[in-house]
């Protein structure tokens, strides 16, 4: 695994499909959990969920997520053809989200939809007022999952789309994408997001699932769903009631 830089391997004998062995189960990536006189049959997950070569990858996503499992051995006629990974799942559903409906005439996204960026310049920094969304800066951390740079830029769209429109009041965002169960093995993610804001209390929110796809867009969700209330709250006028001698007051 460590000179393919793969995850996964899929277990046959006899041509057939018998279990499927994670870097989880060896220990995480330096396998040192993992005494080395043990086999692989001792720690592979069998029986194995697969799919087909003609399995949606909506479907291939759902069977995952309902499985608790990151990746499905792809079977044609009983014969091992690949494998598909969640990694492999969520990066090509989010560029299929991102792809815009054939007829309509190609125009930029607007600023209020574009992607997050990672960092910006200084000289955007020292400017006190920030009217577009790239220029909020988001701070993408992972501990014991692995994110390649499509992954990333997933993420970094998503939040974008989301969380564009209120680019005006964000002075930065924190994702943290963590394995909470780490080399003991399992699947089990956490997404925890704390959005920034200028004036008013930062807003938190913390996502836990068995697929990374799902966690991911469920604490997007989340936290867009928690910082519409904190905005319009901001904005509510007071309510007026009646004191005393009939003045009118403004209630805390």
């Amino acid at each position: 695994m460590r000179g393919r830089r793969i995850r996964h391997l899929v277990v046959t004998q006899d041509a057939r499909v018998i279990g499927v062995v994670s870097d989880h189960d060896l220990g995480g990536r330096s396998g040192a959990a993992i005494r080395r006189q043990r086999l692989v049959g001792d720690l592979m997950s069998s029986p194995v969920v697969s799919a087909t070569p003609k399995t949606t990858l909506r479907r291939a996503a759902s069977l995952m997520r309902r499985k608790s499992i990151s990746c499905l051995p792809v079977v044609d006629r009983g014969r091992l053809v690949g494998i598909v990974t969640a990694t492999d799942v969520l990066v090509e559903l989010g560029r299929s989200s991102s792809r815009r409906p054939q007829g309509r005439s190609p125009t930029p996204d607007s600023w209020k939809r574009a992607p997050f960026p990672d960092r910006i310049p200084r000289a955007v920094k020292r400017k006190s007022i920030r009217v577009n969304a790239p220029l909020v800066p988001t701070y993408l951390r992972a501990h014991g999952v692995e994110l390649d740079p499509d992954d990333r830029a997933y993420v970094r769209r998503k939040l974008g789309r989301r969380l564009g429109k209120f680019a005006a009041s964000v002075e930065r965002v924190s994702v943290r994408l963590e394995d909470v169960n780490g080399p003991r093995g399992g699947i089990d993610h956490v997404c925890r997001i704390k959005v920034v804001l200028s004036g008013l209390p930062s807003v938190f929110y913390e996502k836990r699932g068995a697929s990374l796809q799902a966690v991911v867009d469920g604490a997007i969700a989340g936290v867009e769903r928690a910082l519409r209330r904190r905005l319009q709250r901001r904005h509510m006028a007071p309510i007026k009631k009646r004191g005393r001698g009939g003045r009118a007051v403004a209630a805390v």
